[in-house]
């Protein structure tokens, strides 16, 4: 198994794909996005899963580990109150971050046609494409498998995630993104850890 996939028309969320953006205090800038994979699309959950694992052998071999970070979570995790963790986007989802330290292609379909796409249309809600390539990281603190970003093409429109538009210039020739949400078959991927980590 491959450890680079695209992962097809999943929704976007946190899309800092036109300036680079540090996770944290004194992290390194990264072009990131944040990928709603919907528990019932098995299809994106199994690539994502067997990717991770192609990562994570690679680097320690087919014994799994304990406490190894995979790269995605649990939408529905909720805090020691019983409140859930993430917004209603998340709600019967998995979720990954997937970064790069540099510029991603980004391409958008407009009229049939894969072109460069424009910022405006680089929105958290829509939905796109994503090619990553996971990888095994190991640091003083923690041992896990991440996901790099490597081009990302916008295929639906949707409502938009913490901010509103202008619809009538941001959709301003846009009528036509291609293929909406992947078809889902519907059955569960499976259950979560506590800590609402998915076990690859």
């Amino acid at each position: 198994m491959s450890t680079s996939v695209t992962i097809k028309n999943v929704r976007l969320a946190y899309v800092h794909l036109v300036e680079p953006r540090a996770a944290a205090a004194n992290a390194e800038p990264k072009y990131s996005v944040t990928l709603i994979i919907p528990k019932t699309d098995t299809a994106n959950y199994n690539l994502v899963r067997d990717a991770a694992k192609a990562a994570r052998e690679a680097r320690w071999g087919a014994t799994k580990m304990s406490n190894l970070r995979p790269p995605f979570r649990d939408g529905d995790e909720k805090d020691e109150e019983g409140n859930f963790i993430r917004g209603e986007e998340f709600r019967g989802a998995i979720y990954m971050n997937a970064s790069s330290k540099k510029p991603v292609d980004a391409k958008i379909m407009m009229g049939g046609k894969i072109v460069n796409c424009p910022p405006e249309h680089l929105v958290s809600g829509y939905y796109g494409s994503a090619m990553v390539n996971f990888y095994a990281y190991e640091n003083t603190a923690n041992k896990g498998v991440s996901a790099g970003l490597n081009g990302i093409t916008i295929t639906k429109r949707g409502e938009p995630l913490g901010r509103k538009l202008d619809w009538s210039q941001a959709m301003e020739g846009a009528e036509d993104f291609g293929a909406g949400p992947a078809a889902a078959g519907m059955e569960d991927f499976g259950a979560q850890s506590d800590d609402g980590q998915i076990p690859f």
